[in-house]
């Protein structure tokens, strides 16, 4: 790595617990400030309809639940971007090579008389944000023309067809380009594309390889777990008052009716009312 981007991951990391440290701050505030209005009974209304109704146990599982499944998809994106950045951008599953496609020079033919001259299989095309999966090539492999190969240049792959085939060296050009790639010799050609793609989930990947998505994944993994942390801790603090509130008790009243009978009813009083008629 070089300095810049040394620097850059030390100033994103400082950034970062600056607005964790911030975060935690106005959180613990604001749980004091809640569990003071709690105490002197200024939720009690709200507290006994909410924690009294079985309305309150199938919200509580439903937004758990949902909470777990967007934790899981962040967590997913983030270290499946990782794991690309690491990896330099390949993904080994068995013999085969996953590659987010990052240009467009193999999305169409850039004019319809290549497409025509060449005749080449458009179904090998693929656009930027395609996952595609690529099989390794071996020593022994005969290479064909007009099929889609990756090869090393510098530190990245070239993803695109084979044109010429030459003693010493291979061109390649990308449908989507006016001139061809230079020479390759054999021994950087590593993949042949399957043919086998994931239109636009590469997108997806290719944001949380950029230092900005990676830290913006860890921002909304931080809120993620930040709410279900303040949702327990609030949670915790009304099951407790829940449990001080009293329960409305029933006085037996007696009264006569007009035919002079005497009949009993029952009235819901709140703890410390006037019973006395």
């Amino acid at each position: 790595m070089n300095s810049i981007t040394i620097i850059t991951i030390v100033v994103v990391a400082l950034l970062t617990l600056i607005i964790f440290g911030l975060s935690w701050s106005a959180y613990i505030s604001c749980i004091k400030a809640y569990r003071m209005e709690v105490l002197q009974g200024k939720h009690d209304e709200e507290i006994k309809k909410e924690y009294r109704t079985k309305k309150k146990k199938k919200g509580g599982l439903l937004g758990l639940i949902g909470s777990w499944v967007v934790l899981f998809a962040l967590m997913s994106l983030f270290v499946t971007g990782v794991v690309y950045k690491a990896r330099g951008e390949n993904f080994s599953i068995n013999n085969q090579v996953a590659l987010v496609i990052k240009s467009g020079s193999m999305s169409d033919f850039y004019n319809d008389k290549i497409a025509e001259q060449y005749n080449y299989d458009r179904s090998l095309q693929f656009d930027v944000g395609d996952i595609c999966t690529f099989d390794k090539v071996t020593p022994e492999e005969e290479l064909t023309v007009g099929d889609v190969y990756g090869y090393k240049y510098k530190n990245i792959i070239i993803t695109h067809r084979l044109t010429s085939v030459y003693d010493d060296f291979y061109l390649f050009r990308g449908d989507n380009n006016v001139t061809f790639d230079g020479a390759v010799s054999r021994d950087k050609i590593i993949y042949h594309y399957t043919g086998q793609k994931i239109p636009g989930i590469g997108s997806f990947v290719l944001y949380s390889q950029s230092y900005f998505g990676m830290w913006s994944l860890v921002g909304m993994i931080g809120v993620t777990v930040s709410s279900e942390i303040v949702y327990h801790k609030i949670d915790m603090i009304n099951k407790q008052r829940n449990e001080l509130i009293p329960e409305p008790r029933k006085i037996k009243v007696r009264f006569k009716r007009r035919d002079g009978s005497e009949a009993i009813i029952y009235e819901k009083r709140k703890d410390g009312q006037d019973e006395s008629k």
